[in-house]
């Protein structure tokens, strides 16, 4: 009688924590799929990967602000520029590397924006939110 007892309430924890464990894997897919989604939008915008665009402005995406994307930028358009190499081919892609992670940098602000609620817009700055 003991031993029905101990199968019972084995199978029922395995019950349990089976339905528990799939509800989390579809949670966890679910959104997966939709931060993949909005890479793919935000890389398909501007034509190129986030990864892509720092390597072009050779910045470090967890400890680069907006001022040093800008900086980058116009140092190496200027690089480029008409007067100095005539590459109009590398100033579109510095260009778009600078959008892309301008794009960036807005979607997290909004995103560290949604999660405060709308609280102290003086914490709203022009650097990056750390990386998670």
């Amino acid at each position: 009688m003991a031993h029905r007892l101990i199968v019972q309430v084995l199978f029922t924890g395995a019950k349990v924590f089976g339905t528990a464990f799939t509800t989390a894997y579809r949670q966890a897919a679910t959104q997966t799929a939709k931060q993949s989604a909005t890479q793919a939008n935000r890389a398909r915008d501007t034509g190129i990967t986030l990864d892509e665009s720092a390597k072009i402005l050779d910045v470090d995406l967890k400890n680069t602000t907006l001022e040093q994307v800008e900086e980058r930028y116009q140092k190496m358009f200027d690089i480029n520029s008409k007067e100095k190499a005539d590459s109009f081919y590398l100033q579109s892609k510095i260009y778009w590397a600078a959008e892309r992670l301008k794009s960036e940098f807005k979607a997290q602000e909004a995103e560290r924006a949604a999660g405060e609620g709308g609280e102290g817009k003086d914490a709203a700055s022009s650097e990056a939110p750390p990386k998670q």
